[in-house]
């Protein structure tokens, strides 16, 4: 029950964090957001992504935010949306390198 609560918050936190990043694109993102993006970036990080799929999003992670970078100089339009979800996929993705870290360690 309280591991089925809070996959739904690390759910929840990720399309939350989403709109946000996609949102604030449109309307301008100040420093609170970024916060925000950050913060559920960390949830996501920690309660949405499991040991199974931690390999999958970190690969997807990286390939986002190295693409995002390449798309931030190609079209400076995008910047303000590429970079608000980058703020959001970074945490998630440092949380769960860590973890995997983390097992790799302890399994020896």
């Amino acid at each position: 029950m309280a591991s089925e609560m809070m996959q739904k918050v690390g759910s929840w936190a990720f399309v939350l964090g989403l709109i946000i990043a996609v949102v604030m694109g449109f309307v301008g993102t100040g420093g609170m957001t970024l916060w925000i993006l950050a913060v559920l970036g960390l949830i996501v990080g920690l309660l949405n992504v499991t040991g199974k799929e931690s390999h999958l999003f970190l690969v997807a992670s990286i390939a986002f935010l190295v693409s995002a970078q390449g798309l931030n100089v190609v079209w400076d339009a995008l910047k303000p949306y590429v970079s608000n979800i980058m703020i959001f996929v970074a945490p998630a993705a440092a949380v769960v390198a860590l973890k995997a870290l983390y097992d790799i360690a302890k399994e020896e």
